[in-house]
Formats: structure tokens, sequence, C-alpha cells
């Protein structure tokens, strides 16, 4: 019996220095995985971002600029889904075209343009057009819409450069 309390006696020393190795290896994992973390997702994004602050801005593609041709301001009735009342919206459009014969295009245009204009704004209700998703599909469609009154191509981009709700 007093060889097993000798044994018992001995075994226990051991226990805490296990377990100050086993959380010694742990700390060494967990250092050697942040220091990897970091040199990866960190340090590797500060790289790209100073190779691309020494790239040239010559060797980007500029963009020649359009003719801008703005419209008219519109007033429609919002459609009323819910009958929550009477709502308004003001937008003023400013169209983008590629060169002077665009604008020609535009001038002799302009009745078929604000009839297409009006009667898609006021098919909009203002649930449809009171997000930033909403805008931007609106956009995507009068520019859609409009170039299929002008034919293809003749308007690059749409701005709204007025847009107000009531």
């Amino acid at each position: 019996m007093a060889e097993e309390k000798d044994a018992k006696e001995e075994a226990q020393p051991k226990k805490p220095f296990l377990k100050f190795i086993i959380l010694g290896v742990i700390a060494l994992v967990l250092g050697a995985g942040g220091s990897a973390g970091w040199n990866f997702f960190i340090k590797g994004k500060k790289e790209e971002i100073k190779k691309e602050a020494h790239k040239p801005y010559a060797k980007k593609k500029k963009e020649k600029p359009g003719i801008a041709y703005p419209l008219d301001s519109f007033i429609v009735n919002l459609l009323d889904k819910a009958g929550r009342g009477k709502r308004y919206l003001k937008i003023k459009i400013v169209l983008e075209v590629g060169d002077e014969e665009g604008q020609r295009t535009v001038d002799s245009h302009i009745p078929q343009l604000k009839d297409t204009i009006l009667l898609l704004l006021s098919s909009q209700s203002f649930s449809d057009i009171n997000t930033m998703e909403g805008k931007i599909e609106l956009k995507q469609i009068l520019l859609s819409r409009i170039n299929q009154v002008l034919g293809e191509g003749i308007v690059h981009r749409l701005y709204f450069t007025e847009f107000v709700v009531q």
C-alpha cells in the first residue's frame, strides 16, 4: 500500500507539467495561425494597395465624355397602390449622347421622348422608387425605353439631376 501512495504522489506532479505543455503547444499554434492570418490578409492587402498606387494613371483608358442633353422637368402623379393619398414625383433628367448627330436625333424626337417618360413615370408607385435599388432600376428602364424610341446606342447614360417625391 505504501508503494501505491508513492506512485500516486509521483503521478500528481506530472499532471500540472503536462497541462503546461499542452497550453504551450496551443498558444504556439494560435500564435502561428494569427501571424499567418495577419500576413495573408492585412499585409497582403497593403502590398496590393502599394502596387496599385505605383501604376501610372496614363495607362487607364479614358472614355471621351458625351454631350449632356438636359430635358425639361417632369412632374407626375405616382401610382397609388396603398390608397394613402396622392404622391407626386418631380424629376429632371439629363441624357448623355455620344455626338452632335445624337443630339440632333434627340431634338427631333422630343414629343415621343416626353410621352414615353411621362407614361413610364406615372406607372411607378412610391414603393417602386423609394429605395436606391428602385431608382437604379428606374434609370435602367428609362434608358432602355428612350433608346427604343431613338435607336439603340444614341443615349449612353441617363442622369437624375433632381428627384423629389412628395
